[in-house]
């Protein structure tokens, strides 16, 4: 499946070239049949319009130069730098002087300085095709400045028979086919030999910029016209640009890429931190409802003689201390995800759980009644959780009313368990207020998260919990229902 699919991506990618071989073609057809034509020659003064010519090219290159640095500075990759320092020193400096040069033959240190600053431009695009260890974005900065200084200063030069004479020659054009030539198959080769299709599109617009210089050799200054060749370095230039302007599209369209998924772990950590700083919060609740518990069976058994009720209290008391221990020596990001595979459930009979809960509350009035052999399908630990919660509830905002926990089956084969006693009651409208996190009366102490955690474990282990106001006496019922399976 992999060879399949590399080989797929090789004849997309190499379709995709042939589409760009066939359109750039085109379109310099079209530019070269509408530069020889009479209407552009009438229309278009040849010198002026090679001027202009010059200085679109010249905008052009200064842009790919652009999007080649903002390449770098987004990825981090010095190769642009290298491209972008020497396209920045042919747009800036050699096509600007060569447009001056142009119609002064006699001008041999200008067209000199052009030819040397072109030279270095070349070498340090060179530089930029393959990345190795060595090399550095200032490398790029350095060769810069030196290939203009170069150029500036050979440009000062006075003229002389020797410089008249190369400058005067074909030789500057045909140094200049040859370098673009080579720099334009170096990229071509480099973006298919690694199939990177924005590589090769930037050899293909250095190839017709090397075309347009071989069409001016080859016509020689027997034309009507001289607009042929700069058009088709506009055209060479603008697939340049074009390619660089993909290479940042690319390069932005990856880091948001990175920054998206970036947003999305540190979302998942937020998450993490949070439930691990909830459950912090769950387990320091339940190891304060377990040790006031076991400090009201200490009591009981410290006034007992070694009888049977406290011998029940003792059992209690270890029943606890084990269900704590259990709690503190289970790691947190084992606790992050507490409802175990349905498979993994063994359930367990609700009486047993409802007696060792009642049994813990020594110092509160309450009344258990259960109805028939109840058997949850969730684990035991989950059942005593949340009757403990309720019952710490009761003791806090009805202290030393007596309590009624009854145990019934409910409609839909599900276990009811029903927490009254006989306080004040919900304030209005707040049946579900209640159970938000933080949200507990001041006046009657408390964290707020008892309710909240209880609500939570309840829909967790698929049951649920509601608290409304009764009367006849009035107080507070709390209905735990859970899931259910045949004794």
């Amino acid at each position: 499946m992999t060879s399949v699919l590399g080989r797929l991506r090789i004849a997309r990618f190499f379709a995709s070239q042939l589409r760009d071989v066939v359109v750039v073609a085109a379109i310099c057809v079209i530019v070269v049949a509408l530069s020889r034509s009479d209407f552009v020659g009438n229309q278009i003064d040849p010198v002026n319009g090679t001027y202009g010519l010059i200085l679109v090219t010249a905008g052009l290159g200064a842009g790919a130069s652009l999007c080649a640095l903002v390449t770098y500075r987004l990825t981090g990759d010095p190769r642009p730098a290298w491209i972008a320092a020497a396209l920045a020193l042919y747009g800036v400096f050699v096509l600007p002087l060569s447009s001056i040069t142009l119609t002064d033959p006699r001008n041999a240190s200008g067209r000199v300085a052009t030819l040397t600053m072109f030279v270095i431009a070349l070498a340090i695009m060179l530089v930029g095709v393959r990345k190795t260890e060595s090399l550095r974005a200032r490398g790029a900065l350095f060769g810069l400045v030196i290939g203009g200084a170069a150029g500036l200063g050979v440009a000062a030069l006075p003229d002389t028979p020797a410089m008249l004479a190369f400058a005067q020659g074909r030789t500057t054009t045909i140094i200049a086919l040859i370098g673009w030539t080579v720099v334009s198959l170096v990229f071509l080769i480099d973006g298919y030999r690694i199939t990177n299709p924005r590589r090769a599109r930037l050899g293909l617009g250095l190839l017709v910029v090397a075309a347009s210089l071989l069409y001016r050799e080859a016509v020689g200054t027997a034309m009507p016209t001289e607009l042929v060749w700069p058009a088709l370095r506009v055209v060479g230039m603008a697939v340049v640009l074009l390619a660089l302007l993909q290479v940042v599209q690319r390069s932005v369209s990856t880091l948001q890429s990175d920054y998206d998924q970036v947003q999305a772990r540190l979302a998942h950590a937020a998450e993490i931190l949070e439930s691990t700083t909830d459950l912090s919060a769950e387990r320091d609740h339940e190891l304060k409802n377990g040790l006031v518990a076991l400090a009201g069976v200490v009591h009981v058994l410290s006034s007992s003689d070694g009888d049977e009720e406290g011998e029940r209290f003792r059992q209690l008391l270890l029943n606890e201390l084990s269900r704590l221990r259990k709690m503190l020596e289970t790691p947190v990001a084992e606790q992050l995800d507490p409802v175990p595979p349905d498979d993994e459930i063994e359930g367990h009979l609700v009486r047993p759980v409802l007696e060792n809960v009642v049994g813990m509350r020594v110092h509160q009035d309450i009344d258990l009644q259960t109805e028939g052999d109840l058997f949850a399908a969730t684990e035991s630990s989950v059942t005593e959780q949340i009757v403990t919660n309720l019952l710490v509830n009761c003791d806090r905002h009805a202290p030393g009313t007596p309590v009624v926990v009854r145990g019934r089956p409910g409609n839909d084969g599900t276990v009811v368990i029903e927490v009254r006693d006989r306080g004040p009651g919900l304030p209005v409208g707040g049946e579900d207020a209640v159970f938000e996190r933080g949200v507990h009366d001041e006046s009657a102490g408390g964290s707020g998260l008892g309710l909240h955690i209880s609500r939570r474990m309840a829909e967790e282990n698929g049951g649920s919990l509601q608290l409304q106001t009764v009367q006849d006496p009035i107080g507070c019922l709390a209905v735990l229902t859970l899931p259910s399976v045949p004794v």
